[in-house]
């Protein structure tokens, strides 16, 4: 039996639970990416009108110590979808799918690979729109009450927001165990320039195109929850702005399809805040330095025998391109350097 014929196999009680008796799994496909977890389009005849949802199913390996498992990415998408962001409909959560732990969501039709969002013809008016777009996604999900996301990680009662980010990333890096001078220089720049310190929200913590489903006319849904915490909304006000989330247009600042200061104006305006590019350029500097701990932390999976995978190895590759990044931020020479 196949891979395919298992989940199907074990998929078919619920969905016809769900949805009803006649119900039937018509198609599962595995779907690109995911160097932590699989997604499995599925589609589905029910009585009233087909229907197609996302699976997505835990493959053993996780990019960061406090990546969450599948519960709780089901509860983050189920906070957010309440709340009115734009995130896919969630389903249910499965404890036991086929050995491992799962969750079902709706399907939000459109493309989701970073590399096509950013050159495809079709996607021209999606691009121009996109950045406001997903100003205004992201603040709606830094809107969610904090108090409702309890369970997620975030700072202790007497921690900043900023200084559990700066925390987060040493333990990551400390994991690894071996000496990675460019990461380690870039973190003492942080800690030696300490942001100004604000409540935590809910960050999403993987907030970027390549993360969000886009049609022709641009922001569709937010995918991929499984970095949600509490955290400080500099993070994920820069995530998505950082080179290696460029898909090579490289002079397109945020996320390869427009510019930073369009996305965070309609991020300000939506949520009433004035943030600027300066107050957050540690937070940049943060960003890439967790992108590159994170392909540290994915290469060692695949050299360690742990999971081999070419993609794993491909991420490992990417390191020496982040750190430089990184050394160049910290440079006072830089031209954005907000000085010291």
């Amino acid at each position: 039996m196949s891979e395919a014929e298992e989940l199907a196999a074990a998929l078919a009680p619920w969905v016809s639970e769900r949805f009803g008796a006649g119900t039937a799994i018509q198609r599962l496909k595995l779907l690109a990416g995911g160097a932590s977890q699989q997604a499995w389009r599925v589609e589905v005849s029910t009585p009233d009108a087909p229907l197609a949802l996302i699976v997505r199913r835990d493959l053993g390996g996780r990019m960061f110590a406090t990546a969450l498992g599948r519960a709780d990415e089901f509860a983050v998408i189920e906070l957010a979808y309440r709340a009115g962001v734009p995130a896919p409909q969630p389903h249910a959560y499965l404890a036991d799918l086929a050995g491992r732990p799962a969750f079902v969501m709706g399907c939000l039709d459109g493309e989701t690979i970073g590399r096509r969002i950013v050159r495809e013809p079709g996607l021209a008016d999606a691009r121009r729109a996109l950045p406001a777009q997903m100003g205004r996604a992201l603040a709606a999900i830094h809107t969610v009450p904090v108090d409702s996301a309890a369970f997620l990680p975030g700072p202790t009662a007497d921690e900043g927001a900023a200084a559990y980010g700066l925390r987060m990333l040493e333990q990551e890096l400390a994991g690894v165990a071996e000496p990675y001078p460019a990461i380690e220089l870039g973190l003492a720049w942080l800690r030696r320039h300490m942001p100004r310190e604000l409540p935590p929200v809910l960050c999403h913590g993987d907030y970027r195109v390549g993360n969000v489903v886009v049609n022709g006319a641009g922001l569709v849904g937010v995918l991929d929850w499984e970095f949600a915490h509490r955290g400080h909304p500099g993070e994920d006000l820069t995530f998505g702005a950082i080179r290696a989330w460029r898909f090579g247009e490289a002079g397109k600042r945020y996320g390869g399809v427009g510019d930073v200061a369009e996305f965070l104006a309609a991020y300000n305006a939506a949520r009433g805040t004035a943030f600027t590019e300066g107050e957050l350029y540690w937070f940049e500097v943060a960003s890439n330095l967790k992108w590159a701990i994170a392909t540290v932390t994915q290469a060692r999976r695949h050299l360690s025998g742990q999971e081999p995978s070419l993609e794993l190895a491909s991420l490992g590759r990417m390191t020496a391109e982040i750190e430089l990044e990184i050394l160049s931020l910290i440079d006072p020479r830089h031209p954005r350097y907000p000085g010291d």
